[in-house]
């Protein structure tokens, strides 16, 4: 009981085996014992990951824009969470080749959430960018907007 203010609770359960981590507390707590807040600050936060968190959905994540992530934290391309865009990871898991710079992965039909690899293609970013804006028009209220936005930027 003498480390029970210095390790995390699972520390505390491998070394004591025969008692669960309920029984471990209200023993502790009868004896006077409290955990140092550093130590239940590590308790709730490896509580709370992933699998443990209230609102696990399985490894899987939406962006606002739309996108299906999924969690690989060994990824080169996954974020601070350990999530990649599943189109990018589902290309280069079937094509063996990492995404180069300059080039994205494009959905064929349009389709966020269909990452099947058929419907998967590589293309450089200037011709996915003139692919999707072919044929549109802005008004003069709108271009005026990007005018002020890119001379506000350029500053």
């Amino acid at each position: 009981m003498e480390n029970y203010n210095k390790v995390s609770n699972s520390v505390l359960i491998s070394m004591i085996p025969e008692k669960s981590k309920q029984g471990i507390y209200k023993k502790a707590y009868k004896l006077g014992l409290r955990k140092d807040k550093n130590i239940e600050f590590i308790n709730r936060s490896e509580a709370r990951r992933r699998e443990n968190a209230s609102n696990w959905k399985g490894g899987v994540k939406y962006t606002a824009k739309g996108y299906r992530q999924v969690l690989v934290p060994e990824h080169l391309r996954a974020d601070a969470g350990g999530y990649v865009m599943e189109h990018i990871y589902v290309w280069e898991k079937e094509t063996g080749v990492p995404v180069p710079s300059g080039c994205c992965v494009h959905h064929l039909n349009g389709d966020k959430t269909d990452n099947r690899i058929e419907n998967l293609c590589l293309m450089s970013v200037g011709a996915h960018t003139v692919f999707h804006h072919t044929g549109t028009h802005h008004s003069e209220e709108t271009k005026e907007k990007i005018r002020r936005k890119r001379l506000k930027h350029a500053e």
